[in-house]
Parts: C-alpha cells; structure tokens; sequence
C-alpha cells in the first residue's frame, strides 16, 4: 500500500474566497458582456430618439410684421 499513499491521505479540495469569486465571475461573465452591449444600444437609441425629436415638431413660421413705421408726406 505504500505506492497509493493518496488513497489514504485523501483531503478536500478547500475553496478559498478568491476562488469562490474566480469562479462566479467565469459562471456570470458572459452576462455581464451582454448586458453592457445591451445598455450602449439602447442607450444610443434613446440618444438617437432625442436628437430626432426637435426636428419632427412642427415649426411655428413667423407671421410677416405689419409696418408701423409712419410716412410722412
């Protein structure tokens, strides 16, 4: 039995906290990414949208002045 000693010197792998969080982020980066991408899309959609705006209310056009300048003769 001398050429197995793992066999009776077995030992939990312990998780550390470093590794608790190595792991979750490899579990959740791919999400993250992807809501990244999502927030710059709709946010330059929202950006889009307002600078769009303006241009599609309808303009007051100014009614001519009547002159009120006085000639005189």
């Amino acid at each position: 039995m001398a050429n197995h000693p793992v066999k009776y010197n077995r030992k939990q792998p312990t998780n550390t906290h470093t590794d608790t969080w190595k792991h979750n982020w490899e579990v959740m980066k791919p999400f993250v990414h992807f809501s990244f991408k999502a927030m710059t899309l709709i946010g330059g959609a929202l950006i889009g949208i307002i600078k769009l705006l303006p241009m599609l209310a309808p303009t007051k056009e100014e009614s001519p002045k009547k002159e009120t300048r006085i000639i005189k003769i």
